[in-house]
């Protein structure tokens, strides 16, 4: 465990390095002290609705696993999970959290972590359909053509890993030699879950209508915290090329995403002519702010206890 923190922590310093090293630092900390109040606590609320959108979220995937969860509840446990996504070691630790809380209150752990995953399926395919939908606009941003290649290829790298997830479900069946794999039972039962959350139904429509919302209030976040800070970076910019910053500052090989997040996105807004500084003080406030949100998680979970999580577990 120890090794694996300081092999995060060391990786984090370098992608830092890496980040800072083409920019002005002196700079750097002007843009970010002189940053507008008014812009911050805009860019805070929109943050605390992601929360209460995020748990709603959380609510509506686990209704589909017939568990009741109020939605005051549900909040609660996004605003902590926050926590530990923005402030721990790894942007999993709230999944974690959810997964271990939710077998902690009377939810098989089997049960709990397919929930967690289910959501975070449904999440990832929805930042692939923003991704789609702001393509057009970043390759008409994007000057050097090498540039549009490596974008295009994130964009479909993560849409192969989602209908690879899809298609699990049948390989089984199409590959006999592989169907006594204990993976390939795991991964068909993602597939089943990722599936039964395409259903035609008022429920299904609600979740992916709520994480969609998820991923375009984290575009206004940026614009906000870009007009805050005086950037002068357009809202088509922000939303043609975070969202794959996003998904790329996902990967959890950093402490708290940091270091990530910064190279990608002083190399994928460099491609459309954004300053590095720019770009690097647009994803340090954004960081910031998550932590801030982050504590704020940590405190609830320092103050309430096992009872206010509790999840209606048998069917309703």
């Amino acid at each position: 465990m120890r090794v694996k923190l300081a092999i995060k922590i060391g990786l984090t310093a370098l992608l830092l390095w890496l980040a800072f090293r083409a920019v002005d630092l002196g700079v750097l900390l002007r843009l970010l002290w002189s940053f507008d109040p008014l812009w911050l606590g805009g860019a805070l609320l929109l943050t605390l609705l992601i929360v209460v959108t995020d748990g709603l979220l959380f609510a509506s995937v686990l209704r589909k696993f017939d568990r009741r969860l109020p939605p005051a509840t549900a909040i609660l446990y996004s605003l902590v999970g926050w926590f530990f996504s923005n402030v721990g070691p790894s942007t999993l630790g709230g999944d974690l959290f959810r997964g271990v809380q939710l077998s902690r209150v009377g939810i098989p752990a089997g049960t709990a972590f397919r929930a967690v995953l289910a959501m975070r399926l449904v999440s990832l395919a929805t930042l692939i359909l923003v991704m789609l939908a702001g393509f057009p606009i970043a390759v008409r941003l994007i000057a050097d053509p090498q540039d549009v290649v490596l974008f295009a290829g994130t964009v479909a790298a993560a849409t192969a890993a989602l209908v690879m997830v899809y298609f699990s479900a049948d390989l089984k069946w199409r590959i006999p030699l592989i169907a006594r794999w204990g993976l390939l039972e795991k991964l068909e039962t993602v597939s089943n879950d990722f599936r039964g959350l395409l259903s035609p139904d008022r429920e299904a429509l609600t979740m992916w209508i709520l994480a969609s919302v998820q991923h375009l209030l984290r575009v206004a976040i940026l614009a906000a915290l870009a007009v805050g800070l005086g950037l002068g970076i357009s809202f088509e910019t922000l939303f043609a090329l975070t969202p794959a910053a996003l998904l790329i500052a996902m990967v959890p090989i950093s402490f708290g995403g940091w270091g990530v997040r910064e190279v990608t996105f002083v190399y994928l807004l460099g491609t459309a002519g954004v300053g590095a500084t720019a770009a690097l003080s647009l994803s340090i406030a954004f960081g910031l702010l998550r932590i801030i949100v982050g504590a704020i998680g940590g405190l609830a979970w320092v103050v309430m206890n096992e009872t206010h999580f509790r999840v209606a577990a048998p069917p309703a």
